[in-house]
């Protein structure tokens, strides 16, 4: 359920227990509470203070009439969802409310009708943000198998990403058994994307920067896990949620997914433009590389937009390149070169690869064609290195 912010002007005590009982097994936040209203431009102000996405109001002890009321608060800045509550009614008292502009008019008992109403405006909401909000080019790195190097990849993807576009963008961790790239970018926050994924109803753009962090210029991060472990794996739609959040805030969005496919990634790789398969020149790394392209095609990923990731390559590999492309199935979207030594040197001094450094300057030619950048100057085709 998208999450909606809820506003409430509810005097009677057995519709607010009910209300409030609800309220507990949603993802919704009450960022107004008001008592019966008795000053309307005073209550509006509010409003437009506090944009809550739904308005109930109790109208049982009003010094106003809804008529003087519904229309002002439609004429807000978020132009709220009103729920008229009581706890009887009569159809001349339901009329009256619709005549005002009320959405839904709901008695006792309120519980169930509640939820169903929300579900009903969230499902709005969430339609509206998908056809209004910015979409971030979305790009998922997922490693075959463990070792092949995604983490790597992204962090320096996100770097050169945000330098050669000049444009926004979010680095997030969503390999939970893992949270390298907290270790990776150095990040000193100790939110995580947890911290999202549990508080979905609280996501607007305060609360999301109280949870990223500052990586690279022009890259920001939400990192992985720190140190508690994971006993339960976030739910599927809470995680897509973010990530649909994420994608309105950014101009391009690099995504670590870890290991190994998982029944549980399919709703994120829907919010995919691209899914960067990592793997290695070695045969448990593209027999590995082969069955996730499997599933993948099970669940209904096409297949033209899979980006197969040779990393690690030498001009030592046995295989042809021609060879590795029919072993796994697809084609090899781009090389990147074997450099343990610079690696080491570059995490032991806190810093990502420098800029000259040849597996950077691999990643740099590979990001200009993934992200659409202009100034590519890479083929459509295979070559060793880029070269």
């Amino acid at each position: 359920m998208f999450p909606l912010k809820l506003g409430l002007s509810i005097s009677t005590p057995g519709i607010w227990e009910e209300v409030q009982a609800e309220l507990q097994s949603l993802p919704v936040r009450v960022v107004l509470e008001q008592g019966p209203i008795a000053d309307v431009a005073g209550f509006l102000a509010k409003l437009d203070k506090f944009t809550p996405d739904v308005l109930l109001i109790d109208p049982a002890h009003m010094e106003v009439d809804l008529a003087d009321l519904i229309p002002g608060v439609k004429a807000t800045s978020t132009r709220p969802f009103v729920i008229v509550v009581r706890e009887t009614a009569t159809p001349d008292d339901i009329m009256k409310a619709i005549r005002a502009g009320a959405n839904e008019y709901l008695y006792a008992p309120i519980g169930a009708n509640l939820k169903d109403a929300l579900q009903r405006v969230a499902k709005a909401r969430e339609n509206a943000a998908a056809q209004t909000s910015v979409r971030a080019r979305t790009i998922g790195f997922l490693s075959s198998k463990g070792g092949c190097g995604s983490t790597t990849i992204a962090c320096h993807a996100a770097m050169e990403c945000g330098r050669l576009s000049g444009k926004q963008v979010l680095l997030a961790d969503l390999d939970f058994a893992s949270g390298a790239i907290r270790l990776l970018m150095q990040v000193k926050s100790r939110y995580s994307v947890l911290d999202a994924v549990n508080n979905t109803q609280r996501l607007d753009s305060s609360y999301w920067k109280s949870l990223v962090s500052n990586g690279y210029q022009g890259v920001e991060v939400i990192a992985g896990i720190s140190s508690e472990a994971l006993l339960e794996h976030p739910k599927a739609q809470d995680v897509r949620s973010v990530l649909r959040f994420a994608k309105s805030q950014y101009d391009f969005l690099m995504v670590d997914l870890g290991q190994g496919f998982r029944a549980n990634d399919v709703g994120v790789l829907e919010e995919l433009d691209e899914l960067a398969l990592v793997t290695t020149p070695d045969i448990p790394a593209l027999q590995m590389t082969k069955f996730v392209s499997y599933q993948l095609s099970r669940v209904g990923f096409p297949r033209d937009r899979i980006r197969v990731l040779l990393n690690r390559m030498s001009r030592r590999v046995e295989l042809a390149p021609s060879e590795i492309e029919s072993a796994i199935g697809l084609d090899i979207y781009a090389t990147l070169p074997n450099d343990y030594s610079a690696l080491e040197q570059a995490y032991s001094a806190a810093k990502l690869l420098p800029e000259n450094n040849h597996l950077r300057e691999a990643i740099r030619r590979m990001v200009r064609r993934m992200c659409e950048l202009s100034g590519s100057d890479i083929k459509r085709r295979f070559t060793l290195f880029g070269l």
